[in-house]
């Protein structure tokens, strides 16, 4: 009997956190800017670049309180769509799925979107260039990482990889979307909590301020994932650290959400500064367990230039359809 009560006691926790079995959560992100200018006061300048990638990912108990995820799947195709050139007259579309009819379904219905979006952009388009790509992955672990006891996330594995449909044909133009999502989850590791509480089961004030946040090192090694020429001439060095303001915005028996914002116009690079920043956390009353943690970031410069960055890792229901 003592020997079969550790296993059972292991049994109890995992129903408890996991009722349902393996929950399933979907990881998104969205990284969207542009500028118009001109260069030498002569040249027009046009630039447009939009960036986004989902996977849905299966959760189980890990040791000393963390949740780890692995690869489930994705529900749509990842892309990245960007001007070529000055003018912005030429559009390269680069776009990833399992399935190649399916991918071309997407990106036919993605176009049309963005045309309707983003018409100061598109009207001026007179060339497209779709880069199409099937999803292969390499290594033991398609997409896999962890989330410890204090929400923190590390240990990752990225093994999904996009290939060219022509390949071993080089487009030229870096496709890196799926380790950007690991890069950019590292943007949430930071403390949400208050310091005085037992995080994280509280009980939480109403508001508190978070811990001064430096994310110079996080946002340099996620633009080297943008663009090839960023390694050598872009390095940001955010000028002050920045805190977030938080609040509980809901608390029932159900769930508790913590929300957390910052208007810091805070430099980084050029004239470009974090305009502003919003994380929001939701967890579940009972357990304390992930129901959804997503991040917002805008940065822009004075002339309106620059874009915004969102990140969210959702749980959903099992039998959710492709969106």
């Amino acid at each position: 009997m003592k020997k079969t009560f550790p296993f059972i006691a292991i049994f109890m926790l995992t129903s408890a956190l996991f009722p349902n079995g393996d929950p399933t959560y979907r990881l998104e992100y969205q990284i969207c800017g542009s500028a118009v200018s001109r260069l030498l006061l002569i040249i027009p300048i046009r630039f447009y670049y939009d960036a986004s990638a989902e996977i849905d990912l299966k959760a189980r108990p890990g040791p000393d309180g963390a949740t780890v995820f692995t690869y489930a799947g994705i529900p749509r195709s990842a892309y990245i769509l960007r001007t070529l050139g000055f003018s912005g007259k030429t559009v390269a579309l680069l776009s990833v799925d399992q399935d190649e009819e399916v991918g071309k379904i997407f990106v036919d219905q993605f176009l049309l979107k963005w045309q309707k979006q983003a018409p100061e952009f598109a009207e001026r388009v007179k060339v497209i260039k779709k880069f199409p790509h099937l999803l292969t992955t390499t290594g033991p672990e398609a997409f896999a990482f962890e989330r410890d006891g204090q929400g923190y996330y590390n240990n990752f594995t990225v093994g999904l990889e996009p290939r060219y449909k022509y390949h071993p044909a080089k487009i030229g133009i870096y496709f890196k979307v799926f380790p950007m999502l690991a890069e950019l989850l590292k943007l949430l590791n930071h403390r949400f909590t208050p310091g005085q509480a037992d995080a994280p089961f509280g009980p939480f004030p109403a508001e508190w301020t978070g811990d001064g946040l430096d994310f110079s090192d996080n946002l340099n090694r996620v633009a080297v994932l943008l663009e090839k020429i960023v390694k050598s001439k872009v390095k940001v060095q955010q000028k002050s650290p920045l805190r977030l303001h938080f609040r509980i915005g809901a608390n029932n028996s159900e769930e508790m959400e913590i929300c957390g914002e910052s208007y810091p116009d805070v430099p980084l690079w050029k004239g470009f500064m974090i305009k502003e920043i919003f994380r929001r956390v939701r967890l579940r009353q009972v357990d304390r367990a992930l129901l959804a943690d997503e991040l917002w970031m805008g940065v822009r410069n004075s002339k309106g230039q620059g874009g915004f960055c969102r990140l969210q890792l959702k749980m959903i229901a099992s039998k959710e359809d492709k969106k």
